[in-house]
């Protein structure tokens, strides 16, 4: 089963070096909102900037870039976005060097990342239509800072996994602990999530969605098992009060289109 590989590769922060602290891993996420008929060009404009991801990530400038499909019928049907970005960093200096990058770096960048790939017409086109932001009705940009993950043993990334994203108002102080002390040992020890990483959100642009604080981004797992769950007073309780100290604004449910890791 393609490996479930929901191995959200996303954080292949995880895979690259389990010494890594996973709380100065920094990831950007874009909200995508197409323009009308673009979606199938879109796609080979994405595929276009792959070839360049994999350069970066091969020569250490980023840990990973994914394209998501948003499906339309999320959030009750009311999806706020077409797709997802993430690009992820390993702290945040790097992130603030990839992107202070002037238009003539990535310029060079493209042409060097598709030399003897592609054709100079081609890279000059999609180059054009970077900078014209042909594609793009509108655009949310959120920066995350990693508070906590996991990702399953032997999970890797794969065209098709399916992911959800969840903005998350944090309603009192003990809603990270709850996070990162019971509903994540959970979905760990259940084996319900092939993968799971709570971020604070640390800046956004100007017309982001203000009420939320934080974002899960999990990866369910299809196979795991159904069994009814019989909880403890005590974890009765604790469940009832993690749930109160977080309100979720909205979810959107994905599937991965590109990625480079």
């Amino acid at each position: 089963m393609k490996k479930i590989t929901l191995t959200i590769l996303l954080f292949s922060v995880f895979t690259i070096t389990t010494a890594q602290d996973l709380s100065t891993v920094y990831r950007q996420v874009e909200e995508i909102t197409l323009n009308e008929g673009m979606e199938k060009d879109y796609i080979k404009f994405e595929a276009f900037w792959k070839t360049v991801k994999e350069k970066h990530v091969k020569e250490g400038k980023q840990i990973g870039w994914f394209v998501w499909k948003v499906d339309p019928a999320s959030n009750d049907n009311n999806a706020w976005a077409d797709y997802l970005i993430l690009n992820v960093f390993a702290n945040e200096e790097q992130m603030k060097e990839m992107t202070s990058k002037t238009s003539e770096w990535w310029e060079n960048e493209i042409k060097m990342a598709h030399k003897g790939k592609t054709k100079r017409s081609i890279i000059k086109k999609y180059f054009k239509e970077t900078m014209d932001n042909k594609y793009r009705k509108k655009s949310i940009t959120y920066t995350n800072k990693g508070l906590d993950a996991f990702i399953a043993e032997g999970a890797a990334p794969s065209v098709g996994v399916k992911a959800s994203y969840l903005g998350i108002e944090q309603l009192n102080d003990d809603y990270v602990d709850f996070e990162k002390k019971l509903f994540a040992p959970y979905h760990k020890e259940s084996k319900s999530r092939l993968y799971w990483e709570l971020n604070e959100i640390v800046d956004r642009s100007e017309n982001a969605y203000k009420p939320v604080t934080h974002i899960i981004f999990e990866i369910p797992n299809p196979e795991a098992s159904n069994n009814e769950w019989k909880p403890s007073f005590a974890e009765e309780m604790a469940v009832k009060y993690g749930m109160a100290s977080r309100k979720i604004h909205g979810s959107l449910n994905t599937e991965l289109v590109h990625f480079a890791w």
